[in-house]
């Protein structure tokens, strides 16, 4: 055996039996080795950025299968916290029993993958980090075949492995003798294909173990979707639900009281936005507001184009001209550029200020070039539980006779939209913003927080002065506690193109 497949054949979870069939070989290493295991591979980056990229595109309460579960983490665990519903499997009972007491979240069996039964349609969502390298190539071809079977339609599969070629290899792996298969990495791709999968992610890496004799690893990773599922799965962070039907109608935007708002920022929504801008060079940002965004993205990408469709903030980011900023006057329901003239188009808090918020979704799709292969839409909302948004619901609502705002309408319907024309790799994160007020004591906290927000909302309404004084109570209650912000969070929704779509 060669040094490269010995090193490559290291990252083994035990879930499958040696091939001589029994399962008591396959689970002796990691029932040996126990937390060990996760104390080496835990933090693997790539796994770590596999799970990350799935939770953002999981309905929600989704049902999950993590094949090779081992200690339970990170996979099931930070699955399991984020509200879905895991099932684990592994043949170690020490890895069993780790599990079970590590996220007790999750549900955890001892089995080989090859034992269960046939369950076509049943897993949202499937996760095999590294457990299919002690069978032979017989049934590793068998085992992809009946995952992709298992998967809803429209269902994920998260698989890496150690590319290499060989079977039946006897190594040495962390003090441990075992024996591996693998493929090379291109064969892999290959069968995901033939099981009648499409793949969205493959990526190669290299992994350094911090144990003892280990060298450097090769990893395969790659994301693969099971064709013919809804095009926009209901997801958590489109909530809360049900959704209304129809849209509320706008907001009425006001450039003083967006400016009281502002100062009170403490916004952890642009560095995702311009972490997710990464490979983009020709981007539209829709709705620039006082520049804030836009300012961002200038300085990372040396250019920027955004449009503005109020007169008074469209002159005040004349300034930024210098910075690589190009404003043009313009509304989002009829954006004044050409079709696919950007590989990326943003709006950041707008949809709910717009008469036509499909319409503007529509536009932000049409200007991008679908081809280009960082092409993206990103649209930035509020989070279902953003107490500021739950805060203008259940007082000022009412009080002036508005219907309730629902920030996850927006985002669903943009997102339906969004599919429809193409952008169907639909992906939604969380992003902290905060609105601080740091007056000393809590009434003037209050007193200061109902006059921001007030104005903020409803800035020049004849019952402005009601709308103060119907939130005070509220605010005082909320600061008496020692608290000095409100949590403002936003949902970035980000849409790519669909590798399969038929458009």
């Amino acid at each position: 055996m060669t040094t490269d497949s010995a090193t490559a054949a290291t990252a083994v979870t035990a879930v499958t039996a040696r091939h001589d069939g029994t399962a008591e070989t396959a689970a002796r290493p990691f029932d040996v080795l126990g937390k060990v295991y996760e104390d080496t591979y835990a933090h693997l980056p790539e796994q770590l950025a596999a799970i990350d990229w799935l939770l953002a595109r999981l309905p929600a309460r989704a049902k999950v299968l993590d094949i090779g579960s081992g200690t339970g983490r990170p996979t099931a665990e930070r699955i399991a916290a984020a509200g879905h519903e895991v099932t684990g499997y592994d043949v170690s009972a020490t890895m069993v029993d780790l599990a079970r007491a590590q996220v007790p979240a999750a549900l955890f069996e001892l089995a080989d993958v090859r034992a269960l039964p046939d369950t076509p349609g049943r897993w949202d969502a499937i996760t095999a980090f590294f457990p299919l390298l002690q069978m032979p190539r017989a049934d590793l071809d068998t085992t992809l075949v009946r995952i992709a079977d298992w998967l809803t339609p429209g269902g994920i599969f998260v698989f890496s492995t150690v590319p290499f070629d060989a079977e039946d290899e006897e190594i040495q792996w962390m003090g441990q003798i075992i024996r591996a298969t693998s493929y090379p990495a291109e064969t892999y791709g290959r069968l995901l294909r033939e099981a009648g999968l499409h793949i969205v992610h493959e990526q190669l890496s290299v992994f350094h173990p911090d144990f003892p004799g280990m060298g450097a690893e090769e990893h395969l990773f790659l994301y693969a979707i099971k064709p013919g599922g809804p095009a926009v799965p209901a997801h958590a962070l489109v909530g809360p639900y049900p959704l209304p039907e129809t849209y509320r109608g706008p907001h009425e935007l006001n450039q003083h009281g967006w400016l009281g708002m502002e100062a009170r920022f403490e916004r952890h929504d642009i560095t995702p936005v311009l972490a997710a801008l990464t490979g983009n060079d020709r981007v539209l940002d829709v709705g620039g507001g006082t520049g804030a965004v836009v300012r961002e993205i200038a300085a990372q990408l040396g250019k920027i184009t955004t449009i503005e469709p109020h007169a008074a903030r469209e002159e005040s980011m004349r300034p930024l001209t210098a910075r690589g900023v190009t404003v043009l006057p313009g509304c989002a329901e009829q954006l004044p550029v050409g079709d696919a003239e950007f590989d990326a188009t943003l709006a950041t808090w707008v949809l709910h200020y717009t008469d036509d918020p499909d319409q503007a979704v529509a536009e932000l799709a049409r200007a991008v070039d679908r081809t280009h292969p960082a092409a993206r839409v990103i649209i930035v909302q509020g989070a279902p539980d953003n107490e500021l948004i739950a805060l203008w619901n259940r007082t000022c609502a009412p009080l002036i006779g508005e219907a309730q705002d629902h920030q996850g309408h927006l985002l669903a319907q943009a997102a339906r939209v969004l599919a429809e024309r193409g952008f169907g790799d639909i992906a939604f994160t969380r992003a902290r913003v905060d609105v601080v007020f740091p007056e000393p004591g809590p009434e003037a906290k209050a007193q200061a927080a109902a006059t921001v927000l007030a104005d903020f909302w409803n800035t020049g309404h004849p019952r402005l002065a009601e709308l103060r004084e119907a939130l005070l109570p509220t605010l005082r209650a909320h600061f008496a506690d020692g608290a000095d912000r409100f949590n403002d969070d936003a949902v970035l929704l980000i849409a790519r193109p669909t590798p399969f779509a038929d458009h």
